[in-house]
């Protein structure tokens, strides 16, 4: 269970940490945390108003923000999660049943 917590902690983290750094490299122009409200580039260095933001148009010109980076924080803990769901870290979170278990450590399963 233990192990089960630190995978979700660490997909978590991966995906704050990709967010805030895509967020400080293209500033105002990639939208973090999203909201449905909000200033959007144009694709020309100017704004476009999405919803009804509530903050002021943006001073500064738009940069064009590419659609794989823009998926980067979905993207990465989801190859996390596929690494240990179907790949080799697959047996890191696999805990046995104690009660399955003799003293060598080895599963006592019977078929009934």
């Amino acid at each position: 269970m233990k192990r089960v917590v630190f995978l979700l902690t660490a997909i978590i983290l991966l995906y704050l940490a990709s967010s805030l750094t895509i967020k400080a490299v293209y500033g105002p122009s990639y939208m973090f945390p999203p909201s449905e409200d909000y200033w959007m580039p144009d694709g020309t260095g100017g704004w476009v108003q999405h919803g009804e933001p509530s903050a002021p148009q943006p001073e500064v010109p738009s940069v064009n923000v590419p659609l794989p980076v823009q998926y980067l924080p979905i993207f990465l803990p989801a190859l996390l999660l596929a690494l240990f769901m179907f790949g080799p870290l697959s047996k890191k979170i696999e805990t046995a049943d104690p009660e399955n278990r003799d003293a060598g450590g080895n599963d006592n399963e019977t078929d009934s």
